[in-house]
């Protein structure tokens, strides 16, 4: 069985298998659209009335319509590149359940951050302790606003680690098993 990360990387080589034959098809209807009016010469008016009038009339727009659709398709190649760069950043740093060293890492990230946090912590406490009275006298919103480092940062980074601490359990519970 193969693991959720190898799923991640099969897709993103299989997007850029796709983006690579629709580079291929917009290189191909691009030469359409010069061929497609290769006989007339480059500002040459439509002959109203002419005989050639019809053919000079289709003759652009199958220019128009194979343009249409090399644009279309360099434009879905380069979104098939896109989302196997962002599937390739995603599964860089991303930590699977199923990775072999996913404990290990999981508590290293656990550490790392639950020691961002104090530090956050510490430097809003000295801060708090400079600024004195004048602190103080502030609202709470102004108090967020002036300290280092806003409330809502702290408490998220809190969360994260707690949801973070029970993801750790729950994979420590399945490797005992």
């Amino acid at each position: 069985m193969t693991t959720y990360r190898e799923r991640r990387a099969a897709k993103a080589e299989r997007l850029r298998e796709w983006a690579g034959k629709r580079e291929a098809k917009s290189e191909a209807a691009y030469e359409a659209s010069h061929s497609a009016t290769a006989g007339i010469p480059f500002g040459q008016p439509i002959l109203v009335g002419h005989h050639s009038e019809g053919r000079h009339r289709r003759a652009i727009e199958r220019s128009d319509n194979a343009m249409r659709r090399a644009v279309e398709n360099s434009q879905k190649a380069e979104s098939m590149r896109a989302r196997a760069d962002g599937i390739e950043a995603a599964a860089d740093r991303a930590i699977y359940s199923d990775d072999p060293d996913a404990i290990e890492r999981l508590a290293e990230q656990i550490e790392t951050e639950t020691a961002r946090r104090d530090a956050m912590k510490a430097k809003n406490a000295e801060f708090r302790k400079a600024a004195g009275a004048e602190f103080r006298a502030l609202t709470f919103y102004e108090k967020d606003q002036t300290l280092p480092f806003a409330s809502f940062t702290v408490k998220n980074l809190t969360a994260n680690i707690g949801r973070k601490r029970k993801r750790l359990a729950g994979l420590k519970a399945k490797a005992g098993q």
